[in-house]
């Protein structure tokens, strides 16, 4: 796969961000939110994002932003990279980014993408070699992860012991969830190289948990360093899940709690209301033996706040953020967060200069 550098000028890049409705800058007006306990300064990193769906934060006013339809953009340098063979339709498309643990020295960048193969839908993970202008080398971790026009999964990330963990979807078939050989409605593990780790809980797969319908989130507890992920319900009945090596979390058996043994019950259900929930991250609150875990709410258009002890047990959550609409990330930075709106992926309702990226200051 060729990725191509497409403009070198920055004004040319401008005028043909602006020609497809992109344009991308900064805000230096923020605005005041109050809470029940905590006030949230918001400013706007940038606007004018195309259905983006993952941010990597590279500096404070710098990301790595990937847009669905196969757009990779260099926010504060101006640069776009296209990759190629992106199936950009429904939930698909060009969804996780995420960096080596060692990028400062190998320059590797993981992309998860959707892309069609003999008339069927795929999805995959690959490294890149990043560079200035370009993106090279293709190398494909995993491939042949079954893909749809929904229920696509797609968030990766690098955990704190430097396995790549991968998130899917069921891809509109619920029974591959419970199937030990589909790649489909699980969290994945692999070592940076695609090969299978020597301690994951079932020999010789890169399943390392299963029974999910279509995770968007994964973190990790700041202390105890135990692995949470969220998972999209059926008609509601969303999950926030602790998620163990080798756990069955039931989908499409049981979802939400129930007493069978054999399945794992989330830490908190949403069956009220649809929550939709996708990116999620830890944040230490000003009490340094609590933290809260930040969900980006789609359907939802909120960020839901748990509070978690520093054993990870739960204190209580509540709704905050409510005005941007769809979220599809959060990002965790010293002082607060960064939101990462959805509002024109075809689902929401989008406002002045959506989609954007927002820097939230926590007081």
């Amino acid at each position: 796969m060729k990725i191509k550098w497409k403009f070198i000028l920055s004004l040319f890049l401008i005028l043909l961000l602006a020609a497809c409705n992109t344009n991308i800058q900064e805000s230096t007006e923020p605005l005041q939110e109050d809470s029940v306990d905590l006030e949230y300064e918001v400013e706007v990193i940038a606007k004018g994002l195309k259905s983006p769906w993952e941010m990597v934060v590279m500096s404070d006013q710098n990301f790595l932003i990937t847009e669905r339809d196969g757009r990779i953009l260099l926010l504060e340098e101006g640069e776009v990279y296209d990759v190629a063979k992106v199936e950009a339709s429904g939930e698909g498309g060009l969804l996780g980014i995420t960096l080596s643990p060692s990028f400062n020295e190998d320059k590797l960048v993981y992309l998860y993408y959707t892309y069609s193969d003999d008339n069927k839908t795929y999805n995959r993970v690959s490294e890149f070699t990043f560079k200035a202008n370009n993106l090279e080398n293709e190398k494909i971790i995993v491939d042949k992860i079954p893909g749809s026009e929904f229920h696509n999964g797609g968030r990766i990330k690098f955990g704190p012991d430097d396995k790549l963990y991968i998130t899917t979807g069921d891809a509109q078939e619920e029974n591959l969830s419970q199937n030990k050989n589909s790649l489909a409605g699980k969290i994945l593990r692999v070592n940076p190289d695609g090969s299978i780790p020597s301690d994951n809980p079932f020999p010789g797969s890169e399943i390392f948990a299963l029974g999910l319908r279509n995770s968007q989130g994964l973190a990790w507890h700041p202390v105890t360093g135990a692995l949470y992920a969220s998972d999209h319900g059926p008609e509601s009945r969303d999950e926030i899940n602790l998620i163990e090596a080798g756990g069955n979390y039931g989908w499409p058996e049981v979802t939400c709690d129930q007493e069978d043994s054999q399945y794992i019950n989330p830490i908190t259900c949403y069956s009220d209301f649809t929550l939709a929930p996708s990116g999620i991250d830890f944040h230490t609150g000003e009490n340094e033996e609590e933290f809260s875990l930040y969900v980006a709410g789609l359907r939802g258009e909120q960020v839901m706040r748990i509070d978690l002890d520093n054993a990870g047990d739960f204190i209580e959550e509540k709704s905050i953020l409510e005005e941007f609409g769809r979220i599809r990330n959060v990002v965790s930075h010293e002082e607060g967060i960064y939101l990462l709106t959805n509002n024109t992926d075809g689902r929401g309702t989008p406002k002045l200069d959506d989609d954007k990226i927002i820097k939230v200051t926590i007081k």
